[in-house]
């Protein structure tokens, strides 16, 4: 399993269990996030953005995941409440064990239902 996708699904995986801290040690300290919702740069306020809306998220399923040289994209369905289920890909550059860059795509009509 190349190392990419290795770190993508670890802080996936974190994050989807409401574990920031441990999500953190994977974001390089100037890790780039842009989303349908928020562009940030930095640990902390990428941290603070996803510690936000990871209340909401009650699991996560992995659907499919590809890896090539320091990029991975995961594409997954994301449980939550009172939302129910998102479908959403995200794709991470990942350089020295760090994810230095996050770029998530879902369907933003999907949150004004709850």
């Amino acid at each position: 399993m190349s190392d990419a996708r290795q770190t993508a699904l670890a802080f996936l995986s974190a994050w989807a269990e409401g574990d920031t801290e441990v999500a953190g040690r994977y974001l390089a300290q100037d890790v780039t996030f842009e989303s349908p919702r928020a562009s940030l740069t930095g640990r902390a306020p990428v941290l603070a953005a996803m510690a936000e809306f990871a209340v909401a998220v009650t699991s996560i399923d992995v659907l499919a995941v590809t890896a090539e040289k320091d990029t991975a994209i995961v594409m997954y369905d994301m449980h939550t409440e009172p939302v129910g289920t998102i479908r959403a890909a995200e794709c991470c550059t990942v350089i020295e064990g760090l994810i230095t860059s996050d770029r998530l795509v879902f369907d933003t009509a999907l949150l004004g239902r709850g």
